[in-house]
């Protein structure tokens, strides 16, 4: 991101806070990573952003969620 005094930043995607939320969820309670903080701030940004493609690329979140192991989750708050 460029900012309007010339200097460049980098900022994380909402994509990639969604996924190492339930990372730490899922190690720090395997079977229920539903009972943790983490979890529930991941799916606060997930219902926030997921009809803004502008904000969230979900091709992008569901191929890192593969890849990071959670896809199962966010696959489920896709259902209708």
């Amino acid at each position: 991101m460029n900012l309007d005094n010339g200097l460049h930043i980098n900022v994380i995607g909402v994509e990639d806070l969604i996924i190492h939320r339930l990372e730490s969820a899922v190690v720090s309670h395997p079977k229920n990573p539903d009972w943790t903080d983490d979890y529930h701030w991941a799916q606060r940004m997930f219902q926030i952003h997921q009809n803004d493609p502008e904000i969230m690329d979900l091709d992008y979140l569901l191929n890192a969620a593969n890849k990071a192991q959670v896809n199962d989750i966010i696959k489920n708050w896709l259902k209708p």
